[in-house]
């Protein structure tokens, strides 16, 4: 019987142990305690996957799962393996994958590593008020520091950070785990609200005006005529659109997130962000011409490049029609302003623009919510809130011409 050949590949970091390329499998492998046999005898099971991340994740979920049991033993589990927990049994299938890796990133790399050693019921309210402590104040990490970025994390992730912990916390003790929740007893400084600025009417006009030969220059013209989301914009395919009808319905976004399987990041869609998302909104004779436009060019570069072509039919892909990495999206978008001699506003702002403009002339604010997809009336209203001043002024001049009474 022919010796398996393994070739050893650079050991992990502490605590992962090793990967070795395994080649009867042509593939990597790594090796995991998994528990004791009836004879004393550790028994390990092998892990294996095609690059050396997906063992590494194969491992680490084999680890937790040995480290946490069917069953969890509160006198032994840390918080942190509690939150290891909390994530898969409670929150794997409830949120959304960019909200899931929100968590995730948050939990490994802001708390786990400060906290999570800490026996679960042994944590303490000081124990996390010096965790939010520390990260307002250095939460960065060190390399970012030579930048002359802040060293601490912003106020508004540290406030996110602190509902995640305290939502984790509140499942332990409905899960009897804990008697109380010791986040409940953590203070953060008051968060002042942010206003958002909205582009006004004469630079939402010349931003549009100077990017008309563009190929992209449909979509920033839906984002600012419709309130669309970057998602929404870039996930929208053709068979969204009933020109006849004359409106188009908002079904899917196109997000990034994290593959769990390789632990890169990928594009993939989703549902939109809540059930008022998924929204049916008209379309103007503008739109539709130039949405219409939009399809005359992206079918001469379906032409251009024949077989090559990748067809999603998106309404807004690249030349060769793969999806639009969102990032890249925003990298164009702020290279756009920056061209039309713009001040830099977030790419969101075109929303907020959408919604002020429709406030401002008068319009009822449930259409507004309507249309922005909002899943109550009090974010469209305390977003917007800014828009107050200017439309009372107006309410008022209004009055004026409703009463004919003459003023000595």
């Amino acid at each position: 019987m022919a010796k398996r050949q393994t070739k050893k590949v650079n050991r992990r970091a502490k605590g992962e142990g090793s990967i070795y390329w395994y080649e009867p499998r042509q593939c990597y492998a790594a090796q995991v305690t998994v528990g004791t046999g009836p004879d004393g005898q550790q028994k390990r099971s092998t892990v294996y996957g095609k690059t050396e991340a997906i063992v590494v994740e194969k491992k680490q979920r084999l680890e937790m799962e040995r480290n946490l049991g069917a069953r969890i033993d509160v006198n032994k589990v840390t918080f942190g393996g509690w939150l290891d927990r909390w994530l898969i049994d409670y929150m794997k299938l409830s949120l959304k994958p960019t909200a899931y890796l929100v968590y995730e990133t948050n939990l490994r790399l802001h708390v786990k590593p400060q906290v999570g050693h800490i026996a679960l019921k042994a944590l303490q309210a000081s124990d996390l008020q010096t965790l939010f402590n520390n990260l307002l104040k250095d939460g960065r990490a060190a390399e970012e520091w030579n930048k002359g970025v802040n060293p601490g994390l912003s106020l508004e992730t540290v406030y996110k950070i602190r509902t995640i912990v305290k939502s984790a916390l509140r499942q332990a003790v409905d899960n009897d785990l804990i008697i109380k929740n010791p986040a409940s007893a953590t203070k953060l400084p008051p968060m002042e609200k942010k206003e958002v600025v909205p582009f006004t009417r004469e630079e939402a006009e010349y931003f549009l005006n100077s990017i008309k030969s563009n190929r992209m220059f449909a979509a920033y013209y839906l984002a600012l005529f419709t309130g669309l989301r970057r998602g929404e914009i870039l996930g929208l395919m053709w068979s969204d659109i009933d020109f006849k009808a004359g409106n188009f319905e908002v079904k899917r976004e196109l997000v990034s997130i994290k593959d769990e399987a390789t632990g890169k990041y990928i594009i993939d869609f989703q549902p939109p962000k809540t059930k008022k998302s998924q929204r049916t909104i008209p379309l103007t004779e503008d739109l539709i011409k130039v949405l219409k436009s939009h399809k005359a060019r992206q079918n001469e570069e379906k032409l251009f490049y024949g077989a090559a072509y990748h067809d999603e039919k998106l309404v807004f892909c690249t030349e060769e029609g793969h999806r639009i990495w969102p990032r890249n999206f925003d990298r164009q978008y702020t290279g756009l302003l920056k061209n039309a001699g713009i001040a830099h506003k977030k790419l969101h702002t075109t929303r907020h623009t959408f919604a002020s403009m429709m406030i401002e002339d008068g319009e009822d604010i449930r259409n507004v919510q309507e249309i922005l997809g909002h899943a109550k009336l009090s974010t469209t209203a305390d977003i917007y809130s800014h828009v107050a001043e200017r439309t009372k002024k107006k309410a008022m001049n209004r009055m004026a011409g409703l009463l004919n009474v003459q003023v000595d």
